[in-house]
């Protein structure tokens, strides 16, 4: 595979820069996509905390119970089900079932910072209305059956990855947008899209350039507590995690494409030093970063990989 040509400029939005996924770390993407085959009365549960859960019924037929209630939805094969941040969720096999189940985080590169065409908050007004998030579903269309039907091939094959299933869910948004009504997608994604809009967006236009969340919030225009308030309800975390991980991520790019010295790196991400990237790339990673670059798994007590590259 090719190097990128195109740099990372700090003002361009990352997620839209041109840089190859297959180079990175997954952008939303949290484990593999999980294929379960249940029989008849057997359950599954699904937790969502600050993340979401895609549910794909392949055939067979379920019931499915949030947070422990007692009553329950029925829900068939062809069905694609959105499970919400906040959700805890059991899905209980009517009959024999099979289910594809994907995991992912809050990430704008999925929904291409498309909002819905009516948002009823906005992110300049900053006014708190609770919202419950519920169980929202969609029949397969044609596109997204097919769509499936990729998945289930892929899985077969070790060399698939974590990369190549990131890139097939940004796939299948895209087919959100090109197989259903701009109402009916908008209706299946609310619990997903921006609480307050505008707001996330913004977040990746100035993240790069912050060390702490105290900048952030001075970039935005906010305070320190009402920037933790937002990151709460939109990424489900703290404004310094969230940083923190970002950060780990795009450092993780820059090492792997090779375009960047380390000393470069280090002072991109406010790292500092060499030596500060490469405790932060041990203690991140588990990999000093001429491994990470080498692209050696096993990391090893060598004190030379430490040294800069020039």
């Amino acid at each position: 595979m090719r190097k990128t040509t195109i740099p990372l400029l700090q003002e361009d939005e990352p997620l839209f820069s041109g840089q190859s996924v297959f180079k990175h770390k997954s952008a939303a993407l949290i484990s593999m996509p999980q294929l379960r085959k249940l029989s008849g009365n057997k359950s599954l549960f699904f937790k969502a905390e600050g993340d979401y859960y895609l549910l794909f019924l392949l055939s067979g037929a379920a019931e499915i119970r949030v947070n422990g209630e007692q009553a329950a939805e029925h829900y068939s094969a062809g069905q694609m089900i959105l499970v919400p941040m906040g959700l805890l969720i059991e899905l209980r096999a009517e009959e024999e079932l099979e289910c594809l189940a994907f995991h992912f985080l809050p990430s704008i590169h999925l929904c291409a910072r498309q909002c819905p065409e009516k948002p009823t908050r906005d992110f300049s007004h900053l006014e708190m209305v609770p919202r419950t998030p519920v169980l929202t579903h969609l029949p397969f269309s044609r596109g997204v059956e097919l769509w499936t039907k990729s998945i289930l091939e892929y899985l077969q094959y070790s060399l698939a990855d974590l990369r190549l299933f990131d890139v097939k869910l940004q796939e299948l948004f895209l087919l959100l947008r090109m197989n259903y009504a701009r109402k009916i997608q908008d209706e299946f994604l609310r619990f997903f899209h921006c609480k307050h809009t505008g707001f996330v967006s913004r977040v990746f236009k100035h993240h790069l350039s912050c060390r702490k969340a105290e900048d952030l919030a001075e970039k935005l225009g906010v305070s320190t507590a009402v920037l933790t308030r937002l990151f709460e309800e939109e990424f489900g975390t703290t404004p310094l995690k969230w940083l923190l991980q970002q950060r780990a991520r795009y450092v993780y790019r820059d090492i792997v494409d090779g375009n960047l010295t380390f000393t470069e790196i280090a002072e991109l991400y406010h790292l500092t030093s060499p030596c500060y990237l490469s405790a932060f790339c041990r203690r991140t990673f588990g990999q000093s970063p001429s491994k990470i670059r080498r692209g050696v798994l096993q990391a090893d007590d060598d004190e030379a990989d430490d040294a800069e590259e020039k």
